[in-house]
C-alpha cells in the first residue's frame, strides 16, 4: 500500500524529509544535516523530536532551502555537462 501523506507537515517533518533526502537517506544523515546547518548532532534530534522549538519561523529552514537550492543548481549543472559530454562523444544510436 502506498505511503500515504501527513496531512499537516510540521517544520521538524520537513527537516526530516528534506535532511534524508540531501544526504541520501544515509545513517549519518542527521550528523551531516546538523554539520551542513552548523548545528550539533542533538539539536537535530531534539528539533525532530519536539523538545527543542522548531517551527515554520526558525532561520534552520532559511539555511535549509539555501542548501537545496544550492544543491539544485549543481545538480543542474551537472545534468548540463553529463549532455554535452554525451552528445560530442557518442556516435548516433549508441547508449540506452
Amino acid at each position: 500500500m502506498p505511503k500515504q501523506p501527513k496531512p499537516n507537515k510540521t517544520a521538524a517533518d520537513l527537516l526530516t524529509e528534506v535532511g534524508r533526502t540531501l544526504f541520501d537517506n544515509s545513517e549519518d544523515w542527521q550528523a551531516r544535516l546538523a554539520m551542513a546547518l552548523d548545528v550539533r548532532r542533538d539539536t537535530i534530534r531534539d528539533w525532530r523530536s519536539g523538545r527543542m522549538s522548531f517551527g515554520p519561523d526558525h532561520g534552520a529552514l532559511d539555511r535549509l532551502l539555501a542548501l537545496v537550492t544550492r544543491r539544485e543548481a549543481e545538480l543542474r549543472q551537472a545534468k548540463k555537462e553529463m549532455q554535452t559530454f554525451m552528445r560530442r562523444n557518442r556516435k548516433p544510436g549508441e547508449g540506452a
